[in-house]
């Protein structure tokens, strides 16, 4: 029941703030896409900091609308 009760409250607070529920914009993304922005942080990530280690990262894009 506590988490019915914490899905009421957000939206709630989602409906006074005018805004839809959160959309994982990664779904938006294809494969390609994806690749493409990966390759961009391991390029910058290794200039800045180096390759002398393996680098592990993860990414997520949340949004909403405003209505």
């Amino acid at each position: 029941m506590e988490y019915d009760d914490l899905m009421k409250q957000a939206e709630e607070h989602n409906k006074k703030m005018h805004r839809t529920k959160d959309i994982n914009v990664n779904d938006c993304l294809t494969y390609e896409d994806r690749d493409a922005i990966a390759k961009i942080i391991d390029k910058r990530v290794a200039k800045e900091y180096g390759d002398m280690y393996p680098f592990h990262w993860s990414f997520t894009c949340e949004g909403h609308f405003i209505c």
